[in-house]
């Protein structure tokens, strides 16, 4: 590595030069500048120009910078593949879940072009013609702006690492993403729904009333076992959730967050499902010859196999069909919705509610899972003209207002009184020398 001359001008009694760091013959660092004091002519400038940069410290971030460039062996890594090591080494260390490299990795795949440029040679402009290239295939505008983070993120790792300078990505133009918050279940859809409840039977009658009745996410009602449920105490406890992969059935992990890890009451409606489930998978181990364990989950079936989420939806999104309950369009993750926005609205406190819901800030529980329904809003203008209405018997308290709206104590003008023509005027004499002194 060394330093090479970009420019060099006269700047008032002194000379001024540009310089860069030259990594090898493809990669050159940023452009910086340096005074380097007076001199008669250029050629005398050039010469202290040269001796300036022969005596110069390296940098150690541009030596950092050169290292990790000779350790691709002349060849850069390019976006996608920069992107993939990073989620790989995440997984390797813990930081992400299974089911979250897998997500990422669909998004490496998405990069197209973009992911075939090495990343010291991506511009701005590659990434707004990117950006404009999704819109013009269809993608939605929370697709497009995920994956202009995930370009951003990408490139600020190459930076990070010392294989290209940063990249100012904040004149790129995406489209306004405005995220639909989650719908509760109205009044009707509701009532339908718990009307509809008697008729289920199997697995997906637990796992409805584990949604509705306790705000359980889809892959921890998957995960719960009969070893965390006590009927007599009437407690559920919230350990673990079940992961999804596109290439397998899933897997068991942790809950989504420390603050999932929870011990829930059992309400009446989630009691009698329990119950009834318990009852059905005990019949059936009689009749297979097998002990009931209480190791088996809940929705699960007696061979100790759990039901993967994505089959636990597509048995509600086929219930829901059948009834015509939110117009046949409706998700197992709307009934957690569903369960929260009742508690806010029967007047819960919200830390309450975001222990049940697994939340570690009580102010994301209302900013997601509380809706703001038709039903509630009129509801609220009885509120409104109670607190806007005037007191009854309020008498102004010393105001004159209330008596003069009512018409009442009236108060007289006073009259002017005639001036008298022969009475005598006194007048002022002003002489000009007082106008003269103000």
């Amino acid at each position: 590595m060394h330093y090479e001359r970009v420019s060099l001008a006269r700047r008032g009694g002194s000379w001024r030069m540009s310089y860069r760091a030259v990594y090898d013959a493809e990669h050159k660092g940023d452009r910086k500048w340096a005074t380097i004091g007076a001199a008669a002519s250029r050629t005398e400038a050039e010469h202290l120009a040269a001796e300036y940069l022969y005596n110069l410290p390296r940098d150690p971030e541009d030596e950092r910078r050169a290292e990790a460039i000779e350790a691709t062996e002349g060849r850069m890594p390019t976006v996608g593949e920069l992107r993939r090591d990073d989620i790989d080494h995440a997984l390797a260390v813990g930081a992400i879940e299974k089911s979250t490299h897998a997500g990422y990795c669909r998004h490496v795949r998405l990069l197209g072009d973009l992911g075939e440029i090495p990343v010291d040679r991506v511009t701005a402009q590659d990434v707004q013609l990117y950006v404009d290239s999704l819109v013009e295939d269809g993608y939605c505008s929370e697709t497009v702006n995920h994956m202009l983070w995930t370009v951003r993120d990408t490139l600020e790792l190459a930076s990070f690492r010392m294989l290209r300078p940063p990249l100012d990505l904040r004149r790129i133009r995406a489209p306004k993403h405005d995220r639909p918050l989650p719908r509760a279940l109205s009044a009707e859809e509701k009532n339908a729904l718990l009307a509809a409840l008697p008729c289920i039977r199997g697995p997906l009658d637990a796992i409805v009333r584990l949604a509705l009745f306790a705000g359980l996410r889809c892959g921890e009602i998957c995960a719960l076992r009969w070893a965390n449920v006590d009927l007599n105490r009437r407690m559920v406890r919230i350990t673990s959730a079940i992961g999804t992969l596109p290439s397998s059935n899933g897997y068991l992990k942790g809950p989504k967050s420390p603050a999932g890890v929870r011990a829930l009451p059992i309400a009446d409606g989630l009691m009698e499902g329990l119950e009834r489930r318990r009852a059905e998978q005990e019949a059936r181990c009689r009749e297979a010859g097998i002990p009931f364990a209480d190791d088996l989950f809940v929705v699960g079936d007696i061979d100790g196999a759990f039901m993967v989420p994505r089959y636990a939806n597509q048995l509600f999104r086929t219930f829901v069909r059948t009834f015509g309950i939110g117009g046949g369009k409706c998700g197992l993750h709307r009934l957690r919705h569903t369960f929260a926005t009742e508690l806010i609205m029967s007047g819960v406190n919200p830390k309450t509610v975001s222990s049940w819901l697994g939340h570690t800030d009580p102010s994301f529980t209302l900013k997601i899972y509380v809706s703001s329904s038709p039903e509630n809003l009129r509801a609220s203008v009885d509120a409104v003209n109670e607190v806007m209405a005037l007191p009854e018997g309020y008498a102004g308290q010393g105001s004159e207002l209330p008596a003069r709206i009512q018409g009442d104590d009236k108060k007289a003008a006073a009259e002017e009184p005639t001036p008298d023509k022969k009475a005598a005027r006194a007048v002022k004499i002003i002489s000009w020398e007082s106008l003269a002194c103000g």
